[in-house]
């Protein structure tokens, strides 16, 4: 089955709603977003995907269009410990991910971020676009708890520009993540 996102009325800097339909030209039909937006019903997720504009300038440009802090808009990571076990992050924009402040919470010696290859057959996007949802694999994650002062929160969605809105403790929830203070 093939998902889409239809635009629906603006609340809290805007929502869209998902929804079944045809093929789509947009980005809502690359398969990491359609998996996203899949696991979010299946989920009963309170928000949906949403197509933003590619002409947006990295996380501050998105905070803007949405109209919410930097601090509520989520950037995600994969790394990969000494012995390669692999684990998912999510973390505030409002703050660069510090890997050896990760690592010493997590008791491990040393983090690496993966690359483009390893978070491309790991999560089906590409490097800073990874969805925390409709993994390949699944993966261990962890919660910035920055995120969860924040009504909204919004998450990548397996595309460059595509996001899905939610709220910290749903987020927590629909990951089986961990919270960490990350920053």
């Amino acid at each position: 089955m093939r998902w889409t996102v239809r635009q629906g009325p603006a609340e809290g800097g805007g929502s869209l709603t998902t929804a079944p339909s045809g093929p789509s030209l947009s980005v809502l039909a690359v398969p990491a977003v359609e998996s996203t937006a899949e696991a979010l019903l299946d989920l009963d997720a309170a928000g949906g995907v949403v197509e933003v504009p590619a002409t947006l300038q990295g996380p501050a440009g998105l905070a803007r269009h949405l109209g919410v802090p930097l601090a509520a808009v989520a950037a995600t990571a994969v790394l990969r410990t000494r012995d390669d076990r692999h684990l998912f992050v999510i973390s505030s924009a409002a703050h660069p991910l510090f890997a050896p402040a990760l690592a010493a919470v997590l008791c491990e010696p040393e983090l690496f971020q993966d690359d483009d290859t390893d978070v491309l057959r790991r999560t089906g996007s590409v490097l800073g676009s990874a969805s925390p949802l409709g993994l390949a694999e699944p993966l261990p994650t962890f919660v910035d708890v920055a995120l969860a002062p924040h009504p909204q929160v919004w998450v990548p969605a397996g595309h460059p520009h595509a996001v899905f809105r939610t709220r910290y403790d749903e987020l927590l929830r629909l990951t089986s993540g961990h919270p960490v203070e990350l920053g």
